[in-house]
């Protein structure tokens, strides 16, 4: 279905029926936005968008691993309490993956939670997700890469600002999930932002490079990058 005044149209469904007169087939179609603030039109816009920034932070982290690696010792340091080579390569190749399935997302990869979608990954119902969750996945769903949009993502800015979530982190926190990628964890579910998984990187280095949030973060942070137009 096409949102009213759009020239972009999709496939809704696919079924086969016989050549009887007026037989037909029935197409279920759930029009309820994902986002109830956006139309799905705009919400797969900026979704895109989001997609394309992130993409474009994680091949910046890789450029950096492999060509500035005296000046991201430092962030490393931050936000992994390391910076010897196992976990360097560990992120070169955690980043490279992670990169090609951020490249592969498309519209039909974000679903609403308790969708038909969401539960054929076979991960729900899910006791772990908490008041103010965002966003999540099947960790072990590398065939589809679905990601459920809670209501709390559509309140994020898109674009990450210093010590804030925002619609690209969340994307590359979920993806780090998938077990093609990082297969990482919420450790405790507390280590979440900036100054906490700055805090895990300090108190237990070994579990900051497997919680998602320290790689989100370590990927996103603009605090040390230059990003125009982003000074708050």
């Amino acid at each position: 279905m096409t949102e009213p005044d759009s020239h972009e149209w999709c496939t809704v469904a696919t079924g086969m029926t016989n050549d009887t007169p007026d037989s037909c087939i029935q197409v279920p179609i759930n029009t309820i936005p994902i986002c109830a603030n956006m139309t799905n039109a705009e919400f797969r816009k900026h979704i895109m968008e989001a997609r394309d920034s992130a993409i474009k932070l994680v091949k910046f982290r890789i450029v950096a691993l492999s060509t500035l690696w005296g000046s991201e010792k430092a962030r490393m340091q931050v936000y992994f309490g390391s910076t010897d080579d196992g976990l360097k390569q560990t992120l070169q190749n955690g980043l490279g993956a992670l990169c090609s399935v951020l490249q592969n997302l498309e519209f039909g990869n974000f679903v609403r939670p308790g969708s038909d979608k969401d539960k054929a990954t076979g991960c729900l119902p899910n006791p772990n997700l908490q008041n103010g969750t965002v966003a999540h996945v099947c960790a072990p769903d590398t065939a589809t890469h679905t990601i459920a949009i809670h209501d709390a993502f559509c309140a994020l800015p898109f674009v990450t600002r210093p010590g804030k979530d925002s619609w690209e982190l969340t994307l590359v926190h979920e993806c780090t999930h998938f077990t093609d990628t990082f297969s990482s964890i919420d450790y405790n579910n507390i280590y979440y932002g900036p100054h906490q998984t700055q805090l895990l990187a300090k108190i237990d280095p070994k579990m900051a490079v497997q919680n998602a949030d320290n790689i989100a973060w370590y990927v996103c942070d603009p605090s040390s990058d230059f990003r125009p137009g982003i000074t708050s």
